[in-house]
């Protein structure tokens, strides 16, 4: 049993992963943020103008929003899958009335 005491009696640094991690993250972006610009003097995201913020929203949407993107999907995928479902009952229905053939 005195093994077991020596082992867990001693002090550990109690230091958890996610503290180790940010330090880590915070130190990375402080040695980022100088170089935020870009060749041509752009701003960073934080001040982006507003009618690109605007654009953003109206294409890619908001977390409450679809966007114009996601919205032409889902529209597109719908017809196709529409198309698709018609096409299949006229081959099973027509299969099964004995619908018109060609001769």
């Amino acid at each position: 049993m005195p093994a077991i005491r020596e082992r867990y009696d001693a002090l550990v640094n109690r230091e958890s992963a996610y503290e180790t991690l940010t330090r880590r993250a915070e130190a990375k972006a402080s040695e980022t943020r100088p170089e935020q610009r870009g060749e041509k003097g752009e701003a960073p995201e934080e001040q982006k103008s507003e009618w690109g913020k605007k654009i953003g929203e109206w294409l890619w949407g908001t977390k409450r929003r679809q966007g114009t993107v996601e919205t032409m999907a889902k529209q597109a995928a719908r017809t196709a899958g529409s198309q698709l479902g018609r096409q299949i009952i006229r081959g099973v229905l027509g299969g099964l009335m004995g619908g018109s053939r060609k001769r």
